[in-house]
């Protein structure tokens, strides 16, 4: 219910976001209030199959703008964009900082960690994404949203660490802010195909993000088989060990 608050205020794009940010803050709290002697999964991981998560999230989003352009933005939306060009220090605080940490805490670390206790972490993870989704309260954003939480959910599965799950969305949102940073005011309310002009470019540009997505995923799902393999190795030597 407190996460749902935020879709009820209009008046101000950066308000809003505040609103966001705070009721997120109180939904989390009330989590560990029920949970009460937890503590967030922060296992140490290996950076470079994060970093490649990375990349592969921001393929995902650019592959998926032949589909998320075909909705057009709300005006809010265009509203928040004109406020980040022109008041910059607030939203990279909000879209770069608070967002990443706020939302892995209480999705990966509350949801996600508590549905992996109860049921499959094929359908934990889904679960968990479909609720990442939703709160973002549109389709265009929903979508990636949900793809989203199925990668970091995913990486937060295997690696057991919230930690890595805020690093990808961090640098995520990251390249979403340098991007509408870099963007001329003129072309800022344009979708991602006018702004490129050249229909043979922008096609290049989504194909390209597609393979770098899915070599990222399938480097990752390598990796991480072949580690839960060696886990599993090593357990079954260790069991059979001579006891002194």
């Amino acid at each position: 219910m407190l996460i749902v608050i935020p879709f009820f205020s209009h008046e101000s794009a950066i308000g809003l976001s505040l609103i966001y940010s705070l009721s997120l803050c109180l939904a989390l709290g009330f989590g560990l209030f029920i949970r009460r002697q937890y503590q967030f999964p922060v296992k140490r991981f290996s950076v470079v199959p994060v970093l490649i998560a990375s990349v592969s999230l921001v393929g995902i989003h650019l592959l998926l703008d032949p589909v998320t352009s075909l909705v057009p933005p709300s005006e809010l939306f265009n509203k928040m964009l004109l406020e980040t060009v022109k008041q910059p220090e607030p939203y990279f605080f909000m879209i770069v900082i608070a967002a990443p940490v706020l939302e892995e805490l209480f999705f990966r670390g509350i949801i996600l960690d508590g549905f992996l206790k109860n049921y499959n972490p094929k359908y934990a993870i889904l679960a968990s994404a479909f609720l990442f989704a939703v709160i973002h309260g549109n389709l265009p954003q929903g979508i990636g949203a949900f793809l989203s939480g199925i990668l970091i959910g995913w990486v937060y599965w295997k690696t057991g660490s919230v930690v890595a799950g805020i690093i990808i969305h961090l640098i995520n949102n990251l390249v979403s802010f340098v991007s509408i940073m870099l963007t001329p005011e003129a072309e800022l309310f344009m979708s991602m195909r006018d702004s490129i002009g050249n229909p043979l470019n922008y096609w290049l540009l989504v194909v390209g993000s597609g393979l770098i997505a899915l070599t990222g995923i399938g480097v990752l799902a390598k990796y991480y088989f072949t580690m839960a393999d060696a886990v599993e190795t090593l357990q079954e030597e260790s069991m059979h060990q001579p006891k002194d």
